[in-house]
């Protein structure tokens, strides 16, 4: 089968309607299990308490039948995620198949010199400073997106432009800035891409609260510039990152992913979990633990207690959503030396979410277990480092974790009569 047509299948599939929508998931699977017969598609599913989803799952009923509302997805995780490859296939999917409610969360990652998702694009004007949330000892405060950019330069701007993908309009006309305030921080003008001013958000205004909501006529760019009435003394903008939305009904996905981050670093981050409940995300997916599992001084027991901190703050703050916690997949380390800390890592995951009565998808499993790195790898399914996938990889981790979760989706419309 040619391999672009493979891929307008995968997409294909998920964009036709409910009807025989578990055949064809299982269809998706099955394709992917005769192109790769490593992959274990036969354990993709959801594992563990899945009636924890059922909040979740009722929401989806609800926006699927009376289109009306707002259903909010939040992932969060490491490298895998940055990029958006992996979870952007989720977002694709659900938005088809739901509605689309806007982009979601972004952060100024090209601005903050590293690498950023390619369906959107933030620039400047000038060099900002930057701290990603890996990086403990800069002082640097970090917020909601792992990534905060800062800039004492009054000439200062910060522009962001979507792009569409894949017939989902990416356009928005409500921002939400997440940004330090006070009486020293900067304001902004915020523009179009035609310097058109259409709102002003005052850093001097609820300063409590460190976000500014804004309407904004529809666009794909904005362009926020340094109120320069607010430059007669020296002043800081910092910047956490921006929500984007349409007002539309549907699912709104927000990726959370920063590389080489780890449980670790999102439980000490307590501002980054403040702004992340300001979400209010009926579902959680947490996809982290490559990172500790590559550690030269791996500790289950010190794993098992970083993953407990981080779910119980979430759940204290996000009493409402429901969690899926992704194991890691397989890797090697330095290209060629298997690593069996990804199994004891993702065994270490599954015991959690037992004991604790979470959802939990097997990705190491599902991925075909230690050593399959090198057969993803044979068929390009890797980047060199064969620590992560390409873009194509990606895509298929994507699609089958859609797959599991709207399985589960339909199986909960059985238990419950519900028409799809």
């Amino acid at each position: 089968m040619n391999k672009s047509l493979f891929y307008k299948l995968l997409l294909f599939v998920f964009s036709i309607s409910s009807l025989g929508a578990k055949a064809q998931l299982n269809a998706v699977n099955d394709s992917i299990q005769f192109k790769y017969k490593f992959i274990k598609t036969n354990k993709n599913k959801l594992e563990g308490d899945t009636s924890t989803l059922f909040p979740f799952f009722e929401k989806l009923s609800q926006l699927a039948q009376v289109k009306d509302s707002k259903v909010v997805v939040v992932h969060l995780g490491d490298s895998h995620l940055q990029a958006d490859h992996y979870p952007g296939v989720l977002r694709v999917n659900f938005q088809k198949q739901f509605g689309n409610a806007g982009r979601g969360l972004v952060a100024p990652f090209k601005v903050g010199r590293t690498n950023e998702p390619s369906n959107y694009k933030s620039s400047s004007n000038t060099k900002w400073q930057a701290k990603r949330i890996v990086h403990e000892k800069d002082s640097l405060p970090i917020g909601i997106s792992g990534l905060s950019i800062k800039t004492d330069d009054a000439k200062s701007n910060l522009m962001i432009s979507t792009s569409n993908r894949e017939g989902l309009d990416y356009s928005f006309n409500k921002i939400t800035l997440f940004h330090q305030k006070g009486c020293k921080n900067y304001s902004f003008n915020v523009c179009d891409s035609l310097s058109c001013v259409q709102a002003i958000i005052d850093a001097q205004k609820d300063t409590l609260a460190e976000y500014t909501s804004i309407k904004v006529k529809p666009s794909n760019c904005v362009v926020f510039n340094i109120d320069q009435q607010d430059t007669l003394s020296s002043k800081t903008a910092l910047i956490y990152g921006l929500l984007l939305e349409n007002e539309q009904p549907g699912i709104l996905y927000n990726n959370i992913g920063i590389n080489g981050a780890e449980f670790r670093h999102y439980n000490k981050n307590r501002k980054l979990q403040m702004q992340m409940a300001l979400l209010h995300p009926n579902l959680i997916i947490i996809s982290l633990g490559t990172n500790e599992a590559y550690a030269p001084r791996y500790s289950n027991a010190d794993f098992y207690n970083q993953i407990d901190s981080l779910i119980t703050n979430l759940k204290l703050k996000n009493p409402d959503a429901s969690f899926i916690i992704t194991t890691p997949g397989d890797s090697n380390k330095k290209r060629k030396y298997k690593n069996p800390n990804n199994l004891k890592a993702a065994n270490t995951i599954i015991d959690y979410c037992n004991k604790h009565h979470l959802v939990y998808w097997n990705w190491f499993a599902i991925m075909g277990g230690t050593g399959v790195i090198n057969k993803w790898a044979l068929k390009g399914l890797t980047s060199k480092d064969k620590l992560h996938l390409s873009h194509k990889g990606y895509e298929i981790q994507g699609s089958l974790l859609y797959a599991a979760i709207m399985n589960a989706y339909y199986d909960f419309q059985a238990t419950q009569n519900i028409k799809p």
